[in-house]
């Protein structure tokens, strides 16, 4: 067989068609569903929360030439919940049921983004997101109720307003007592206004009252529809009378000297101060007026000055200052050492103890 009869007999057409299924694959068109949603954000808007589930719909429609199966819908929150069948027929729809759960949407209004998964080659995930604002069966003004630093036999109360999404008669609402046996508290409601009036009392008895103990109790609002509200209740006991600094050191100084340091009772009320009890070797001063309390923003502050007859060595100062006043007495501890070689008064951040 000649060349020439070999290439127009069996070379050309074998190209010829080589090409055509080439082209024929290049453009065969997949048959395949595809699902397209009618809207792509769902806003819920504001949802009373004791109300109840809310339901809005969804439609999917599959515009392609086959059924769409759908694999799996997650819909990206534990408040939201999706129904609907599991296959949509080729051009056709199907409606999605959305149920919002309102008692567990967050206070941030943040949209969940729900997605379906298909098996459809052109739509294998749809997205589409849900939006919704809670609206509580009631709040209160403040998220915690501090009384800040709390004085013995002292009166304290603090307010705080109650809102009621639903007409309700403050008799079915109830306050759960604390344990703490240093709080009291009451309701009451005002004609005028669209709110109730929490108010919490505060009052320590000297038996109650432990210097720098924190105080942490909790009021449980309790409605008739089993609903609850907590309000944490928090103060610090602190001393009526503070004494700054809380001790003194003289650190180590010379025999035969005197040294001396000052320090400062503060109070927020006027006191009187009746007697001060020092060691034989310690003097105490009031340097300011007579006598009078000098007023410093909301407290009332006296200076004092305290001076040691430093005796021969060795002796080492460990003593207590006792200032008995018209509120309770204060104690401060003193230290100091002599040292007998000691020419200068060392720095009062050293330490005897």
């Amino acid at each position: 067989m000649s060349k020439r009869t070999i290439l127009t007999t069996i070379i050309i057409p074998s190209l010829l068609i080589s090409g055509l299924i080439i082209f024929l694959i290049n453009n065969h068109q997949v048959v395949s569903g595809e699902i397209i949603l009618d809207q792509t954000r769902i806003d819920f808007g504001t949802v009373p929360e004791w109300k109840g589930q809310v339901t809005k719909s969804v439609l999917i429609k599959n515009i392609g030439k086959r059924p769409v199966n759908i694999v799996n819908i997650q819909t990206g929150s534990v408040y939201v919940e999706m129904e609907g069948p599991r296959i949509i027929a080729a051009e056709s729809d199907a409606t999605f049921k959305v149920i919002l759960n309102p008692e567990y949407l967050p206070d941030d209004v943040i949209p969940a983004t729900a997605i379906l998964y298909t098996d459809s080659i052109k739509t294998p995930q749809v997205y589409f997101s849900i939006v919704a604002t809670a609206q509580r069966f009631a709040s209160l003004s403040a998220e915690v109720c501090d009384f800040g630093e709390i004085l013995p036999e002292t009166s304290y109360e603090k307010r705080v307003k109650l809102y009621v999404n639903e007409p309700l008669n403050h008799q079915d609402i109830r306050l759960l007592p604390s344990e703490h046996p240093t709080l009291t508290w009451n309701i009451s409601s005002d004609e005028d206004t669209d709110y109730y009036i929490l108010s919490i009392q505060m009052r320590a008895t000297k038996n109650d009252w432990k210097q720098n103990e924190l105080i942490s109790a909790l009021l449980t609002v309790a409605f008739s529809n089993d609903r609850t509200l907590t309000l944490p209740i928090v103060g610090k006991f602190v001393a009526p009378i503070i004494a700054k600094p809380e001790s003194l050191n003289f650190g180590v100084v010379n025999a035969d000297s005197t040294p001396s340091l000052r320090f400062t009772l503060k109070s927020q009320s006027i006191f009187d101060v009746l007697d001060i009890q020092v060691p034989d070797s310690i003097n105490v001063v009031e340097i300011n007026d007579n006598n009078k309390s000098e007023t410093v923003s909301l407290y009332y502050v006296r200076h004092f000055e305290v001076s040691w007859q430093a005796p021969q060595p060795p002796t080492l100062l460990r003593e207590e200052l006792t200032i008995n006043t018209s509120i309770i007495p204060i104690r401060i501890p003193i230290y100091g050492y002599i040292h007998i070689n000691q020419t200068d008064t060392p720095t009062l951040s050293q330490d005897s103890e």
